[in-house]
């Protein structure tokens, strides 16, 4: 699939799925409820710095990655891995669930996850997979660099960040998928384009795959998308905000050069204006790779 060719599909899923609702996890229900302390037979994942997180160890397979980072095979739907990991110690902060459909939504980095807490401690952990076959990817949140300027933006925030997706390109591009939300309620999913050139960073508001959704919500941003997803309307308290690159668009990224295939680092965009309000915003965002899917242009 080429880069054209890519760009009108992620933009075809992401009208979509705002319109009718789509999934990433074909054929999943909605989690069930499980027991905080833990399911019977299970064990505590103490690898990878998230002790207290359970695992069915007769049903899945954990595969250990870099620091702060792990990988769960398990021979079950993702609804059935979203409970196992909310039976843990771990407590469920935030929750993106998608509705039946097409797993269309994969295409513009829009997957099913969680957002875990365990003693100040926040883990995001992204849910792919396809019927019964599901993969868990857990990941430390991001927690500093949120700073959104303009019109009714809190300028830095607290808040969070975590990245569901980075596909390489080829030629120095790549495109990082993120959710993430704040304490002033407003929150966001975003695609990105970075270029690299001379060793330097653009962020390229041109691409076809770039892509900024704000959300102001008044409880968390994944729980309001998966209601705007399911297809609710008129919801108390939240408004989408589309962003688009203005006439005086400009980005910039730095992306730590030292893991090729886990690129970490942090992006900021001035210049976009809210399609609805034409209100300029400005948006800085840290960013981590857990994994990168190579995907180079024809």
């Amino acid at each position: 699939m080429n880069t054209t060719t890519r760009s009108r599909a992620a933009r075809v899923a992401l009208a979509m799925l705002l319109s009718l609702g789509l999934s990433a996890c074909d054929g999943d229900d909605q989690p069930t409820s499980r027991p905080s302390a833990g399911p019977a037979g299970a064990d505590p994942i103490a690898s990878a710095g998230f002790p207290g997180l359970y695992h069915d160890a007769s049903n899945v397979s954990v595969l250990p990655g870099p620091a702060e980072q792990l990988r769960l095979v398990g021979t079950m739907t993702c609804a059935e891995m979203d409970a196992m990991l909310s039976a843990g110690q771990w407590r469920v902060v935030d929750r993106l669930t998608l509705p039946r459909g097409s797993a269309g939504a994969a295409i513009a980095g829009i997957v099913p996850g969680l957002l875990l807490e365990r003693a100040g401690a926040l883990a995001f952990v992204t849910l792919k997979g396809d019927h019964d076959l599901c993969t868990g990817t857990v990941v430390k949140a991001r927690r500093d660099g949120i700073v959104l300027t303009g019109k009714g933006m809190p300028g830095a925030a607290a808040g969070w960040s975590a990245s569901t997706m980075c596909v390489d390109l080829g030629d120095g591009v790549l495109n990082v998928s993120l959710y993430f939300d704040t304490e002033a309620r407003i929150g966001g999913l975003l695609t990105v384009t970075l270029r690299a050139k001379d060793g330097k960073y653009t962020v390229d508001g041109e691409s076809g795959d770039f892509t900024v959704l704000l959300l102001s919500h008044r409880s968390a941003a994944l729980e309001a998308y998966s209601k705007v997803f399911a297809g609710a309307k008129n919801l108390p308290g939240v408004a989408l905000h589309s962003l688009e690159p203005g006439d005086a668009f400009h980005g910039t990224a730095t992306v730590d050069t030292g893991a090729a295939d886990r690129p970490r680092g942090s992006f900021s965009v001035a210049g976009l204006v809210d399609a609805q309000t034409a209100a300029e915003v400005s948006l800085s965002l840290p960013f981590s790779c857990a994994k990168v899917v190579v995907l180079k242009s024809s």
